[in-house]
């Protein structure tokens, strides 16, 4: 799965739920095409499944936009939160996409 060397999002914390905490890792790759299901992201994060699976939109944005939001509700699913080490309440950043220039 190519698309996982060109990361557009790395993200770790913890998951809680049922009182354990246990890390947490989120990849999404930058944006891609294919001929079959149109823009995609591809996903790895090992708390909603074992394996990298892509999310679709319309455009690229919204495939970045999807993925965020998908593995949001997956986890709200499954009655857990995300927190820090400290055990605050954190979330998954959004996707900025196209990327912003450190010149804008």
């Amino acid at each position: 799965m190519e698309q996982l060397d060109k990361i557009i999002l790395s993200f770790d914390a913890f998951v809680e739920r049922g009182g354990d905490a246990v890390p947490f890792s989120l990849c999404v790759g930058h944006p891609d095409y294919d001929d079959h299901g149109g823009h995609y992201c591809l996903v790895e994060c090992p708390f909603v499944r074992d394996v990298a699976f892509k999310i679709y939109g319309a455009d690229e944005a919204q495939a970045c936009e999807l993925s965020i939001f998908f593995v949001r509700q997956r986890i709200t699913d499954m009655d857990a939160q995300l927190v820090d080490k400290d055990g605050s309440e954190i979330d998954i950043p959004e996707i900025i996409y196209p990327p912003q220039s450190s010149s804008e």
